[in-house]
């Protein structure tokens, strides 16, 4: 089974990788670099959501597959407070199915600091957490959580979640 997602990040291909692992045997996961059509640090959840819509229908519109996934993180005003989430759109047939992930508070000090609008704001990322390249490797919620759970894990989870209409449809008819 072809499963190809709309990103080369090695924590996005990994967490689509073990969401499929979870109900489907044979998976293979084919990441390829589409741009999200938003900017690089969505400031909302329908932004967020439509960065991982875009990325899905890019790539289905690029190579034939079984499912077309698309993921994104990105941020979400509640009650005052920052959430970071990732939202996972996947493709299949004629169906679309969404999953979001585990959300958590964005340090305030920190969201002060980044430019939403700019690629480079990764950078202040790593120098605020003390790390090298942090989202592609444990990701903020990794520091935020002592390891407890990673970029991956909640990544994988939303792409989870996103699959309930396929491997339930029953439910959704």
């Amino acid at each position: 089974m072809l499963i190809v997602l709309g990103s080369t990040s090695p924590v996005k291909i990994e967490a689509t990788r073990q969401a499929f692992e979870t109900y489907f045997d044979n998976v293979e996961v084919k990441g390829i670099s589409v741009p999200s059509g938003i900017k690089p640090f969505p400031t909302s959840e329908e932004e967020t959501f439509q960065g991982a819509v875009n990325r899905a229908r890019a790539v289905s519109e690029m190579v034939q597959a079984d499912y077309y996934v698309g993921l994104e993180g990105g941020l979400q005003t509640l009650n005052g407070y920052t959430i970071v989430k990732q939202i996972a759109v996947v493709l299949h047939e004629e169906k679309t199915g969404i999953g979001i992930s585990s959300g958590y508070t964005a340090p305030e000090t920190l969201l002060q600091q980044l430019d939403m609008t700019i690629d480079e704001s990764r950078k202040i990322l790593d120098k605020y957490f003390g790390k090298t390249e942090i989202l592609s490797k444990e990701g903020i919620v990794g520091v935020l959580t002592n390891g407890i759970l990673n970029r991956a894990s909640i990544s994988r989870d939303a792409v989870i979640c996103a699959l309930t209409v396929f491997i339930n449809p029953q439910y959704y008819e």
